[in-house]
């Protein structure tokens, strides 16, 4: 029994000693703890290489360096400056100047989008019902500029003067900002095709698509004196998704008599 507790006693004191000796775990620190984040896009593309410091500043500690055309995951940018904080394998690394990125989205539709476009009136016009899906085809490098397009199909068929009216129209989405690279605002056209006019046979409704604001805004199309006459309010739009279907409806509202002719006349044929 003596000998039994003289070894309990021995065992007990290793624990203790060891317990002493224990180095603490160190964590890594975060880079962007002390840092005041405002809302920026999720995701970059890098125009020119340049570095990543540890801090928003020039001559903060280099940690990495991203090559031009890398893709790049953010969480935000520093409060009152340009630098957007970035990723690296799914955790936060550091700090890019923001005249090196260029913010995108991804136009890619795994599957179509099924919609209904309800009838309405716009101006002195009402619009019939339709029903439509939008097909993703692929994306389309611009010649000669950065842009990227994502192309869609979009056959839609409507409910016009008591008879089916069947007809395709097509779309594109721009995937880096449409204007100001620093700006992530996004271009959406859609184009009804063998519309007659003077110079072309498209009617194109352009719609804006603000990311960080999660809306779209009606910009405009190219033939004034065919579109309708009615006011198109901004719709919200907090997803890629959200905002191609508000583009097709936004589009139908500003389809004018003309076009629903022109439309009826093709069917027609």
């Amino acid at each position: 029994m003596a000998l039994a507790g003289v070894i309990r006693g021995v065992i007990f004191g290793l624990t203790v000693l060891l317990s002493t000796l224990a180095v603490p775990t160190v964590h890594a620190a975060d880079p962007f703890e002390k840092v005041k984040l405002t809302p920026a896009a999720k995701t970059y593309l890098v125009i020119k290489d340049i570095n990543v410091r540890q801090k928003p500043l020039t001559k903060s500690k280099r940690v990495g360096r991203f090559k031009q055309k890398s893709i790049v995951q953010a969480v935000g940018k520093a409060k009152g400056t340009e630098w957007i904080a970035v990723k690296k394998d799914g955790k936060n690394f550091g700090f890019v100047y923001g005249t090196a990125l260029v913010p995108m989205i991804d136009g890619k539709l795994t599957q179509p989008i099924n919609g209904n476009l309800s009838a309405k009136t716009i101006g002195k016009m009402k619009l019939p019902p339709c029903h439509y899906k939008i097909h993703f085809e692929g994306r389309v490098k611009v010649e000669g500029d950065l842009q990227i397009t994502s192309d869609y199909q979009l056959p839609v068929q409507c409910d016009f003067k008591k008879k089916t009216l069947k007809f395709t129209a097509t779309m594109f989405m721009t995937e880096l900002p449409y204007l100001d690279n620093r700006k992530p605002i996004y271009q959406i056209n859609v184009d009804v095709h063998d519309i007659p006019m003077e110079d072309e046979d498209v009617f194109s409704s352009t719609i804006l698509y603000h990311i960080l604001k999660k809306e779209i805004t009606f910009d405009g199309v190219n033939k004034e004196d065919m579109r309708s006459d009615g006011k198109i309010a901004k719709m919200k739009a907090a997803s890629v998704i959200e905002a191609l279907k508000g583009a097709v409806a936004m589009a139908h509202q500003s389809w004018g008599p003309k076009i629903w002719a022109a439309l009826a006349k093709t069917e027609n044929r």
